[in-house]
Order: C-alpha cells, then sequence, then structure tokens
C-alpha cells in the first residue's frame, strides 16, 4: 500500500468499511474520520443518504482515493422498506406527503408481480433530492427552493429484486442493483405502477462490491481507535471489492 505524510510519519493508504448509522451525511463520516486520525485524503464511494443505514467504503490516503471510482462501479445491496399509499415529495420518509391514495386492494402477490417489471435495464429519472448537480448546483439545494427542474433519465439494472415480508401498508423489499439506482425513486416508481402511490421508510445497504455489512464497523467503534489500530483495519488497494 502507498502512504501520505501526516503529522510528520508515513500513512497507510487503504480501504474502510464503515456501518453508518441513520442521522449523519456520508460527508460527516469522511470527516470525522480525516480529522480524527490525520488524514489529508480521504473520500467515500457512493453516498448514503443521511436517514440510510450500513455499508459505506472510505478511501483514505492517495492511492485509496484515486481508486474510489472503481469501488464505487460495484453492485450494491440494500434492504428497504416501502409505505404504499402515501406519496411524498422526497420520495422518503422524510419529504412532505405530497397525496395519500386507497392502498388495501394491493396484495403480496400483485406486488410481486409489479416488482418482476422492473428487474434489469432500464432508465430512472434522478430524484430532485439527490447531490447530482445542475449548473453546479446540487439538486438538493434547488428543491429546498421549492424548484423542480429537469433531469434526463438515466440507465441503471436492477439484478434482483424481491418482496421478503407484507404487512400493508408496509412492504419489505431486498435488492440488488447497479451504480446509480435510486432505491426512494424505485420505490415511488413502484407505488405508481401499483396505482396507489409510495415512498420510503427505511433503508440498509447492506454491500458494495464484496464489502458486507458483516465485515463493516460502526463509526465509534472506529474513531476509539488508536492510528495503529486503524491501520490493521485498512483494506489493501490491490484488494478492492
Amino acid at each position: 500500500m502507498s502512504g501520505e505524510r501526516s503529522s510528520g510519519r508515513e500513512r497507510r493508504s487503504g480501504f474502510l468499511v464503515v456501518n453508518k448509522s441513520a442521522g449523519m451525511t456520508s460527508h460527516d463520516v469522511v470527516a470525522r474520520v480525516r480529522r480524527r486520525f490525520g488524514y489529508q485524503k480521504a473520500g467515500h464511494a457512493g453516498t448514503l443518504d443521511p436517514m440510510a443505514e450500513g455499508v459505506l467504503v472510505l478511501g483514505v490516503g492517495r492511492e485509496a482515493t484515486r481508486r474510489l471510482s472503481e469501488v464505487m462501479g460495484r453492485d450494491k445491496e440494500y434492504r428497504a422498506v416501502m409505505v404504499l399509499g402515501v406519496t411524498t415529495d422526497s420520495q422518503d420518509a422524510e419529504g412532505k406527503v405530497v397525496e395519500r391514495k386507497a392502498w388495501s386492494g394491493v396484495t403480496g402477490e400483485a406486488i410481486r408481480a409489479t416488482l418482476a417489471r422492473f428487474v434489469g435495464l432500464q432508465r430512472q429519472v434522478p430524484p430532485m433530492h439527490s447531490a447530482l448537480k445542475r449548473r453546479g448546483q446540487p439538486l438538493y439545494r434547488l428543491a429546498r427552493r421549492g424548484l423542480v427542474v429537469p433531469r434526463e433519465a438515466r440507465p441503471i439494472r436492477i439484478h434482483e429484486l424481491e418482496l421478503c415480508g407484507f404487512a400493508g401498508p408496509e412492504a419489505q423489499l431486498r435488492l440488488v442493483c447497479s451504480k446509480g439506482a435510486y432505491v426512494r425513486t424505485l420505490c415511488a416508481d413502484i407505488g405508481d405502477a401499483l396505482g396507489c402511490g409510495a415512498h420510503m421508510k427505511y433503508l440498509v445497504r447492506t454491500r458494495v462490491g464484496n464489502y458486507s455489512l458483516e465485515a463493516a464497523v460502526r463509526l465509534d467503534e472506529l474513531l476509539r481507535l488508536s492510528p495503529d489500530e486503524l491501520e490493521q483495519k485498512l483494506v489493501p488497494v490491490a484488494e478492492k471489492g
């Protein structure tokens, strides 16, 4: 592994698999690790929304941060809870309710049949509440001002999509998808296809490439480590998942 100089010593470069808690941004996680351990170069391989939990892969040191885009391109696995009958402006539970519809006629069989239609290559319109930029400005900032701007549909692939449980109005989903797929947009689109609308209530990312939730370390545990102990947790760049 290559290194980077900080506070007079050579620091090792590599990947950290963090179990992000809800309530903090992906940038917050990177910033706290950078400050605690003195890394000048640090980044993450794919944003998790503040309400989301699970696998967040960090690259620390020059070589690992340069290779984060390769990790970002790996498939991702999620578990999500979708709530039928309620549409929000952000497509998740933190948004403003914009419409309510009856959902009681929707069955588990109907959900499974609808999910099957979303498996495969498709085009998805990114949500306004996202970090994507338009003329240098993140879309979520425009959304906070009540603005809606045209977004171009982007190609994504849903490799697997299954119903794990249904206790109306909540449906538990598991999915494996490509880079660039928004799970809350998928939930909203499924709700539209069912005719009742839907939003995402809960999301946990269980895998990025070969990096699993079981191997992830909570941020509070990570920050209690010494610099030498942290370096023992680093995944070498050559072993990127």
